[in-house]
């Protein structure tokens, strides 16, 4: 493999798989993917700061950015918690927007074309300069699985504080089973309640992941035909932007899907019937 494929291809791997300490920082266990959290984070606290000021006192919030960012919110309680939940589920709803806008945030920051060289540790031991542009955190699975394990607790613990544990246990297994199928169903529902975290962690991660995979590979056609590149750029690049604009809904979209199928797990353990 030549030098001018091989350096992009391990570019790629690294960006997509790595997880490398800033160096000065690995004491920490600072990287790239949580320094991306940080930025995502900061940037949530200054907007929703800025949000909060903009519609205390005034029941018409002014402004696009305002509206938009209230649309979002007010699309999630009538049409996600409110039909799941019924208005009681409006105390949840600090939960569900802090997971929906925090996921958003951290896909949406690996779009941003923001180009920072940092000196990172590398797996051999040794510091090298990176390019960190940035990376989105939610393309990792210790990051969705935290979220995943984090939102299971949320929800199994509000099951049992309403419904008790005996009761939370005992309502596993559906009422009317047939003793002989009661150990192979309770057995699949234990399994199934552990099963939904773990399928919110690869949904969250693959989809994240498989985009930016799809980005890279058609960038990469520059490379691996860069005799005749000229003629492959045009079109390289106009479909990596085609994909730039799909991974922006799929940052959405993605986030979305988490927090529906987050309050959908919660409707279940609040309201086993």
């Amino acid at each position: 493999m030549s030098p001018a494929i091989a350096l992009p291809l391990a570019w790629i791997s690294e960006h997509l798989t790595e997880i490398e300490p800033i160096a000065g920082l690995s004491q920490f266990g600072i990287s790239k993917h949580v320094l991306a959290m940080l930025f995502g984070s900061t940037v949530l606290l200054l907007v929703f700061s800025a949000f909060g000021k903009r519609i205390s006192g005034d029941p018409v919030p002014r402004g696009p950015f305002v509206n938009f960012l209230e649309s979002i919110c007010l699309f999630l309680r009538d049409e996600v918690v409110r039909p799941f939940l019924g208005e009681d589920g409006d105390r949840f709803l600090p939960m569900v927007w802090s997971f929906f806008f925090f996921i958003l945030a951290c896909n949406l920051v690996g779009l941003v074309p923001l180009p920072i060289k940092l000196s990172v540790v590398g797996h051999d031991g040794g510091v090298h300069a990176t390019w960190f542009g940035m990376v989105t955190a939610t393309g990792t699975y210790y990051v969705t699985g935290t979220l995943a394990f984090s939102a299971f607790v949320w929800w199994v613990g509000n099951g049992i504080k309403a419904q008790g544990l005996v009761a939370f246990i005992r309502h596993l297994v559906p009422s009317g089973v047939p003793l002989p199928l009661l150990p192979l169903i309770a057995v699949l529902e234990v399994v199934g309640l552990f099963v939904k975290p773990v399928a919110l962690m690869i949904r969250l991660w693959a989809n994240m992941t498989g985009g930016h995979a799809l980005f890279y590979a058609i960038v990469g056609l520059i490379f691996l035909f860069s005799g005749i590149w000229y003629f492959i750029a045009p079109v390289a690049i106009i479909a990596g932007m085609a994909i730039f604009l799909l991974e922006i809904f799929v940052a959405f979209l993605q986030a979305f899907v988490f927090t529906f199928l987050m309050v959908v797990f919660l409707d279940g353990s609040l309201h086993p019937h």
